[in-house]
């Protein structure tokens, strides 16, 4: 294949897409759409080499430094015994589906991001689009469940243990990825291809909106209902839990209370890992949203684009991050694994009842 421009000025006319007879031989009409016609095409390879240099190193950087965080959490998880009760089956999936974008989909994006162009092939295109499309679901789905265990746990206490077994817990991070999976399922059976997008520099499915795109909308619309309700509901009942604490100690009742300084912690720490996924994934989603609604015959500037990527793959990134900042027990486990055990003991993430010790006086944060 070889790619002409004709007569561009100023990247405002469209390039020329030359396929030989060969190449048109093996790859459908459609399939052909991955080398879509865009001014965005021709900006992308006619970047500049601080430009290359730049956007490389920084995509590069971030995937590095999340390769390394999640295969660092997964390992924390197998080494500590302990560590492996409920809340750990949901980071396990979180770190999986980051490990999948940071791997499997993003070495593809570099080499674009190098070479300026998409060299990869057809087949290559509709893996990565398809898995990029998956993970994204099962990342926010995920954290969806997080958020009804974590409601279940502060506001239902009582029926906390009888859903959330360590069996029904693999089931329903399971069911998750699972329903994430037909998203991408509708798309690619209904014979739609995805296309390489040379802004954001991976394959997609097409920028324009259609009922094969609905599912991933409305997979997203009941995700974000989930996440706000189940959350508004947890941090109500911990607010009324603090008020109930600081009444008792005013009247000298030292009654032990339902939740204890240990779940509340725990709440936090993964409501974090959902406003780090939201502060990551609004932008993303609003570009999206906005490119379906008005279609292929528009583009917003290259850099805008590759901001928003940047943003979608710094959400594979981050969660480590915040279990190391907010999590005393994790952050000496990264310690331990960088070979630094003079500084600190690994800590053992004890499932405890929470209606037996209701009270952490180590001031440890496990995950429950």
């Amino acid at each position: 294949m070889t790619i002409r421009e004709e007569g561009f000025h100023n990247h405002a006319r469209p390039l020329t897409v030359q396929l030989t007879t060969s190449n048109a031989n093996m790859v459908s009409s459609s399939s052909s759409a991955i080398y879509a016609v865009s001014p965005l095409y021709a900006e992308l390879a006619s970047r500049s080499r601080s430009s290359t240099i730049a956007e490389s190193f920084l995509y590069t950087f971030i995937v590095c430094v999340g390769t390394v965080g999640n295969f660092a959490v997964l390992l924390v998880l197998y080494k500590n015994r302990r560590l492996r009760n409920i809340p750990a089956y949901f980071v396990i999936s979180l770190a999986i589906s980051d490990i999948i974008m940071l791997n499997l989909c993003a070495p593809f994006s570099i080499g674009v991001l190098i070479v300026g162009d998409w060299i990869f092939g057809y087949i290559i295109c509709q893996i990565q689009g398809f898995l990029v499309l998956w993970v994204a679901c099962a990342s926010l789905g995920t954290l969806a469940l997080v958020a009804i265990n974590r409601y279940f746990h502060i506001v239902k206490t009582s029926l906390y243990r009888s859903i959330f077994t360590p069996t029904k817990a693999k089931l329903i991070v399971l069911g998750g990825w699972l329903a994430a999976l037909i998203t991408p399922l509708i798309y690619t059976a209904a014979g739609k291809d995805y296309v390489f997008h040379p802004g954001k520099f991976f394959c997609y499915f097409e920028s324009k909106f259609s009922l094969l795109v609905l599912p991933f909308h409305i997979f997203i619309g009941i995700s974000m209902v989930i996440l706000i309700a189940c959350y508004v509901c947890v941090f109500k009942a911990i607010k009324v839990h603090e008020r109930t604490v600081a009444n008792n100690l005013r009247n000298g009742n030292k009654r032990q209370v339902t939740l204890s300084l240990e779940d509340i912690k725990v709440t936090k720490i993964l409501f974090a890992t959902v406003v780090g996924f939201i502060i990551c994934w609004t932008p993303v989603l609003v570009l999206d949203i906005v490119d379906n609604f008005l279609g292929t015959g528009w583009h917003l500037p290259r850099e805008t684009y590759y901001m928003y990527t940047i943003f979608g793959i710094t959400s594979s990134a981050i969660n480590p991050i915040v279990y190391g900042v907010m999590n005393p027990s994790y952050r000496r486990a990264y310690i331990r694994l960088c070979g630094l055990r003079r500084l600190g003991h690994v800590g053992d993430f004890a499932e405890t009842n929470a209606h037996e010790h209701p009270m952490i006086k180590t001031g440890e944060t496990h995950l429950r």
